[in-house]
């Protein structure tokens, strides 16, 4: 698999005493990222819009591992582990902000997508995970 970036992908995990969402930061090193601009005509003019596509190869560069969701969602603490699921954020680069919210990477000048979806094809020839974002 070809690989072009470097990505931040940010897990939320709800807090149950505070009733927040609490936002864990993992970068994943050398994936394949892909921005598909999308434009169609509406009732009020074009309409734009940028679809992520993102392949997450199996031997990708990160200190934590991946787990399933429940087993992350199951975590006590600061999780030494990354996992994927839909609501997550991810940033193309590396992205050293801690944040309490996604609306904080908003006006940081950095290019990011929540996920809408992801597939687990960790077998055959290229292992990945495939994450599809907006």
């Amino acid at each position: 698999m070809i690989t072009n970036a470097d990505i931040t992908l940010y897990n939320h995990r709800t807090n149950k005493d505070a009733r927040l969402d609490e936002w864990y930061r993992t970068v994943l090193e050398g994936v394949h990222f892909f921005v598909d601009h999308k434009v169609e005509v509406g009732d009020k003019g074009l309409n734009g819009a940028d679809i992520f596509k993102i392949r997450i190869p199996e031997t990708v560069g990160c200190q934590k591992s991946y787990v399933p969701e429940s087993e992350f969602l199951s975590l006590e603490g600061e999780p030494e582990s990354w996992t994927l699921r839909k609501g997550d954020v991810i940033v193309r680069g590396i992205c050293e902000l801690e944040i309490e919210k996604p609306a904080d990477l908003a006006g940081q000048g950095v290019q990011y997508c929540t996920v809408m979806s992801w597939s687990d094809n960790r077998f055959g020839g290229l292992p990945h995970w495939r994450v599809g974002g907006v």
